[in-house]
């Protein structure tokens, strides 16, 4: 006999952790599992940006802590082929978190583990996903344990394995990939004498030879990486940190740099890749299984938890009857998003084989792509789930809805996040004379005295947000608004 779940999760990284506690923190019944035995340990993608602690909120995570765990990352200074320097801030306005946060991959996933635990569900550890076949019912999946073999049943399964995924390859989804030929990525974390950067302060460097990038984190060592000209495309063992310094002294300029205290070397070819769909019907694909980025732009974890944070609560409506089209949403607003990273990064990226970009054309890339890194600016207005009624200023359905003071029906004080907290969906309206309509399934709230926070309501008007904080609907009429969650979630 097969063991039954509703969803199961392949993967227990950060993409999956997230996957599994959107999907628990709602009645969902899933597994998650792993192929490896314990989790993996080192900082790999240590960025983590605003909206995802944004989101981390919303999940139940003690950010908090994570803020304590970590360093606030302020600014970038740009070193241009030479002397010249730009510094930019990272800060952004109007957001709950203003700066990013730089913190080891490892804490990040303890955090996520520890939410899920809360929710009652445990990772599996040392399984990996063989082989699977699905049906109009489910999905079959064949688990291996240290050998043992088991049939498991699923009526669902997320992919969250990483670029090597076995669900896609089963799928036969394909995968086109974009290498970059004669570059290699090397890195350490190290503690680095001679180079500058205080504790919020990341110093990144272009030269004629390649890119060096220098960045705190906890604990006094910084995340030193180059991306460079490869001389021995076979040689695959992590770099000495010698190696690394060499590479650190030439691109920087400061020949008496010294590293000590190395941890995580690491050498890596890089590439782009993307799925060609990110669903194949009741399978879906998420973080680094639908798309993997060169991580040198720090991008890759967070749009991965994106994608699982829009992904959970569709999922977990459809697998409490929702229509099935709703799942199809996901593709459709993250896909986007995911071949916008690729272009950007594919623009920006240099590593020291070819022309140099011009110094000019970094200057202007540097300033447009501020505020797309910290994933506050990723809107769905040309999304299958934006409705509006007609042009308004402030916000645009498919806008993410920034934090803002509400007032419930019974009179208490509340917040946007604290209903949002709660997985389901937000009605908000200005008009405080009103009373407040039932909507099945939607928490209701008006904007607090004096808060506008942007959202530039006229009377009688409601905004519908969706469980992931952005805006589905905006219009006057509860019945247009009946009629989009019918149409959404099903009668």
């Amino acid at each position: 006999m097969a063991t039954a779940t509703g969803v199961l999760v392949v993967g227990a990284g950060p993409v999956g952790l997230t996957t599994a506690v959107e999907l628990a923190r709602r009645g969902v019944d899933c597994r998650i599992v792993d192929r490896r035995p314990q989790p993996r340990e080192g900082t790999r993608g240590c960025t983590v940006w605003q909206r995802t602690l944004e989101t981390f909120e919303l999940m139940g995570l003690d950010v908090a802590d994570l803020r304590r765990r970590g360093v606030g990352y302020e600014r970038r200074v740009y070193h241009l082929f030479g002397p010249e320097e730009l510094a930019v801030g990272l800060a952004e306005v109007g957001g709950r978190y203003p700066v990013p946060l730089l913190i080891g991959q490892q804490e990040t996933e303890r955090a996520l583990t520890r939410r899920l635990r809360e929710l009652g569900v445990e990772v599996e550890r040392g399984v990996r996903a063989t082989g699977l076949g699905q049906d109009a019912d489910g999905v079959t999946v064949f688990l291996d344990r240290d050998g043992v073999r088991e049939r498991a049943r699923a009526g669902w399964v997320v992919s969250a394995e990483g670029s090597h995924s076995v669900v896609r390859q089963e799928l036969g989804i394909g995968w086109r990939t974009t290498p970059f030929p004669g570059t290699q990525l090397v890195q350490v974390d190290a503690v680095a004498h001679g180079l500058p950067g205080g504790p919020g302060e990341a110093h990144l460097y272009l030269a004629g030879d390649g890119f060096l990038g220098n960045l705190p984190l906890p604990g006094g060592r910084r995340r030193l990486f180059a991306a460079v000209a490869d001389p021995d495309p076979g040689r695959r063992e992590d770099p000495a940190v010698e190696e690394v310094e060499a590479y650190v002294r030439k691109l920087s300029g400061s020949a008496r740099v010294r590293l000590d205290a190395p941890l995580h070397n690491w050498r890596v070819r890089l590439h782009n890749s993307v799925a060609e769909d990110f669903r194949r019907g009741r399978c879906l694909l998420v973080g680094d299984a639908a798309r993997t980025v060169m991580p040198v732009t720090a991008q890759g974890m967070n749009t991965g938890i994106q994608d699982a944070f829009n992904l959970g609560w569709k999922l977990a409506a459809v697998h409490r009857g929702a229509p099935d089209a709703l799942l199809d949403t996901y593709a459709a607003e993250r896909m986007p998003v995911a071949h916008d990273l690729i272009r950007r990064t594919e623009r920006s990226f240099w590593g020291g084989v070819g022309t140099p970009p011009a110094a000019e054309a970094v200057r202007a890339g540097v300033r447009k792509q501020q505020r797309a890194r910290g994933a506050q600016a990723v809107d769905y207005r040309t999304g299958p789930l934006s409705e509006q009624e007609s042009d308004r200023p402030g916000l645009q359905a498919g806008d993410r809805a920034p934090q803002v003071a509400l007032v419930r029906a019974d009179g208490r004080a509340t917040t946007l996040y604290d209903e949002l907290r709660e997985g389901g969906w937000v009605a908000v309206t200005a008009d405080r004379a009103a009373p407040l309509g039932a909507l099945p399934g939607v928490r209701r709230a008006r904007l607090a005295a004096g808060e506008a926070g942007g959202y530039a309501l006229e009377a009688g008007e409601t905004l519908l947000i969706r469980p992931d904080g952005h805006l589905g609907r905006r219009g006057h009429a509860d019945e247009g608004a009946r009629r989009y969650l019918e149409r959404v979630l099903g009668g």
